[in-house]
């Protein structure tokens, strides 16, 4: 069987493994189905990882970046699986950041492979945003100072190197890494953040009452606002997506 033979075989698994994925993206859908659900995409995902480092092992860049995609949209569907578990949870803020994620998936996948299908999952993305959660017009955006880091690609110093930040090579996502931040000297309110997972949780109500963002409700918690309204809030995300 030769090389093109078994890489169709494995975008048609890809393919019916994502349609099998499509039933389960519903608030009606059991809880239990889904968590069943995210495990075998977490299975499915190391397969196709394997099959990358073999295409990268072969230098075929073409297939290890087709790879990467599928990579992408099975962290997608997974993460998107993890949005309604935590929405039926009570996890709202973990639940958002989930969304975040499969929306910053489905973009990088798209970087490789542009068709219908993804196209209309990104719509209902869209779709999801506005009717499951508030309308967040205002995001924090912390100020600082950093060092250029590396390239995940390369290793080398950033301003040493020839590959671009945000561009796939051999089946990864070219980023700055090992960055370390100097200074960190002011917190900005913003429309258009970059990273959207950073936004307020809570904020004090006239009364001092801290309130929910997500439900409105009063947690309990008391404050004195003469020295004006308090709240709480995400400054900055850690984490990193699954792009090498």
């Amino acid at each position: 069987m030769n090389d093109k033979k078994i890489f169709k075989d494995i975008r048609s698994d890809f393919c019916n493994f994502i349609d099998s994925c499509s039933h389960y993206g519903f608030y009606t859908r059991a809880i239990d189905l889904q968590r069943k659900k995210v495990l075998d995409c977490e299975n499915y995902l190391e397969v196709i990882k394997q099959y990358k480092y073999q295409a990268i092992g072969r230098e075929n860049e073409y297939e290890a970046n087709q790879l990467f995609h599928m990579q992408c949209m099975i962290n997608a569907l997974r993460s998107y699986l993890f949005m309604w578990i935590q929405l039926k949870e009570g996890e709202f803020q973990k639940s958002w950041t989930s969304l975040v994620d499969v929306q910053e998936y489905t973009a990088i996948a798209l970087k490789t492979n542009d068709y219908e299908g993804v196209r209309i999952f990104e719509a209902r993305l869209i779709s999801a945003e506005k009717s499951l959660f508030p309308n967040w017009n205002r995001y924090n955006s912390c100020g600082f100072i950093e060092t250029i880091g590396e390239c995940s690609i390369c290793h080398n110093l950033f301003f040493d190197c020839e590959h671009i930040e945000n561009a796939i090579y051999m089946g990864s996502l070219c980023e700055r890494i090992n960055r370390k931040v100097v200074e960190i000297n002011h917190v900005a309110l913003v429309e258009n953040p970059r990273d959207r997972r950073c936004i307020f949780t809570n904020i004090s109500d006239d009364d001092g009452n801290e309130i929910d963002n997500f439900t409105l409700e009063k947690t309990g918690n008391k404050v004195d606002n003469n020295d004006g309204y308090h709240c709480k809030a995400t400054l900055f995300y850690f984490s990193r997506l699954d792009v090498s």
